[in-house]
């Protein structure tokens, strides 16, 4: 058996994963690589260290080993980064998503916002053709497991106020003060009113890609 084969085999059996650095702490992104099907994203964390991310995917995949690529992911990853320092445009990956029905209209129709725009339980709850289901709707999104690419952080409570978000508050709320000033065209400064005492922040250059493929003990 190649090389290629045996790490294409290993990427087909397990869930494979990649992390990296931005402004915001770090990515994790992970999902399936399977031949004549491509890669698929199923979790996209944001953290503030590997080992707290890991123990998040393992909770959201208790059954498949994750598996370290630099490779199959290089691209996604690059573009979530991407989109986190400059979020001028709607992040799209290839999305598997792991949910109940009404959980993925939610999710559906979040990712169907535009950068800065935010929108309340109630709103999507209509959108979805499900008026007065704002609190499983608002269930819905705290259930999302593709953070940015299902822009949670753009869903706020009927009143217009922020509401919980897993990654952090802090996080939400830069998140969104970056993608208003680029649907503007004024460049967002990675650092303006945000407290990275807590993020245990890296930073930001990225290291070249090998086409190595690891299995975590």
């Amino acid at each position: 058996m190649t090389h290629s084969s045996a790490q294409q085999r290993a990427s087909d059996s397990h869930l494979i994963f990649a992390t990296g650095a931005c402004s915001l702490g770090q990515v994790l992104i992970a999902g399936s690589n399977i031949a004549d099907v491509g890669v698929r994203v199923s979790f996209l964390s944001l953290g503030d260290n590997r080992a707290s991310m890991l123990a998040e995917l393992a909770t959201a995949h208790p059954k498949q080993k994750p598996v370290e690529t630099d490779a199959a992911f290089q691209a996604e990853l690059a573009a979530v980064i991407r989109f986190i320092e400059q979020p001028a445009e709607p992040l799209r990956l290839p999305m598997e998503l792991h949910g109940t029905e009404f959980q993925k209209q939610v999710w559906t129709a979040l990712a169907q916002t535009k950068p800065g725009e935010t929108i309340t339980y109630r709103e999507l709850a209509d959108r979805i053709g499900s008026p007065g289901s704002s609190r499983a709707v608002g269930s819905a999104c705290g259930q999302n497991q593709i953070a940015l690419a299902i822009p949670c952080h753009r869903a706020v409570r009927s009143d217009g106020k922020d509401s919980g978000f897993r990654w952090g508050l802090s996080r939400k709320r830069e998140l969104l003060r970056r993608e208003r000033l680029a649907s503007i065209g004024t460049t967002a400064s990675t650092t303006h009113q945000l407290d990275l005492a807590g993020f245990d922040v890296l930073p930001t250059e990225q290291s070249s890609a090998t086409n190595t493929t690891k299995a975590l003990p």
